[in-house]
């Protein structure tokens, strides 16, 4: 058993700081193995993707060779359409092994420690939930998105508008034109933010509350996440930060560089081809050895809002499982 799962017991209500530490802590602690999960979850989503690519080639070349340009069109619908049977099946497993890893901290946390396998036999059931659940997260941040827009051109244009009245009637039409726009565009952009912010907050853990609890399904998991984080917006945003603010020195190795050098380089050049290959190869890498970290968070806040709301009483109860 590691330190981590022998303090679990001892832990309460965690301040933000303390939140990313028991999750650095957890991703040291087990590093091996969350990096593995986190390989098996980039090779399904890559999978997938290329799934995806090589039904639409193989579908519009058939369709090219019977029926010409228009063929190639319709081959190449029927290939988008073959195409996404792989992907979503890869976008299943990518969300389902991640989550694992979210388990997995958690279940050290209340000292009930599982090992990997163990905890992919129990998620690995669940992989429709889990798609399930992936499509209704994008409903959710798309429905935000439109309502937190909306609110955004109605209060950012009224007070612009507002604002701009009223300084072009005391000052001149310049000025109050200016700072009217200003105004209005700052009001916007920050309701639209603010928008995103809270709902994001909201579902922060849903995939690690589906992993976790066993009688939960995709809109469950949805709801019980918005419950949780009902009073923990503030806390999950410096936590976001704090995460975000350790993973950039990776990240900016791995893919804000290169992508800065391949702005600087002629796409006809064959050291584009080169630097684009490489940066793909340093994206997909980076992003494995963060996604561990970012899934170790979500498992820890996720012990930290039920402490704060349930006590600590965490055990999970399934079903014919026997004690720890």
């Amino acid at each position: 058993m590691n330190p981590s799962a022998q303090q679990g017991s001892q832990l309460g209500p965690l301040n933000p700081g303390d939140v990313v530490s028991a999750a650095l802590r957890l991703y040291k602690d087990r590093f091996k193995t969350f990096l593995q999960l986190a390989l098996l979850a980039t090779l399904w989503i890559v999978a997938g993707l290329v799934g995806l690519v090589l039904a639409i080639a193989i579908l519009a070349g058939i369709g090219a060779g019977v029926g010409g340009d228009v063929g190639a069109v319709i081959g190449g619908l029927l290939g988008l359409l073959v195409g996404f049977a792989p992907l979503l099946y890869g976008s299943a497993k990518y969300y389902a092994l991640s989550s694992v890893i979210g388990r997995l901290c958690f279940r050290d946390l209340i000292n009930q420690p599982e090992t990997s396998l163990d905890a992919r036999r129990q998620v690995a059931p669940r992989l429709g939930q889990f798609l399930l659940l992936g499509f209704l997260l994008l409903l959710a941040y798309m429905a935000s998105y439109l309502v937190g827009t909306l609110a955004a051109v109605i209060a950012g244009g009224s007070v612009g508008f507002l604002t701009g009245g009223i300084l072009t009637a005391l000052i001149n039409q310049t000025v109050g034109g200016v700072v009217g726009v200003f105004l209005g565009l700052v009001l916007g952009l920050g309701i639209l933010l603010i928008a995103l912010i809270w709902v994001a907050s909201r579902l922060f853990i849903a995939e690690v509350v589906l992993a976790i609890e066993p009688q939960q399904d995709a809109g469950g998991s949805m709801t019980r996440s918005w419950e949780l984080t009902q009073t923990a917006i503030m806390r999950i945003q410096i936590v976001f930060l704090a995460t975000f603010l350790i993973q950039l020195p990776l990240l900016s190795v791995t893919n804000y560089i290169p992508s800065i050098l391949l702005e600087l380089l002629p796409v006809d050049g064959v050291v584009y081809g080169i630097v684009f290959a490489l940066s793909l190869l340093l994206s997909l890498l980076g992003s494995m050895v963060v996604l561990p970290l970012w899934q170790a968070v979500k498992g820890v806040l996720y012990y930290d809002l039920r402490s704060r709301r349930e006590g600590l009483d965490l055990a999970l109860r399934h079903e014919g499982e026997p004690e720890v």
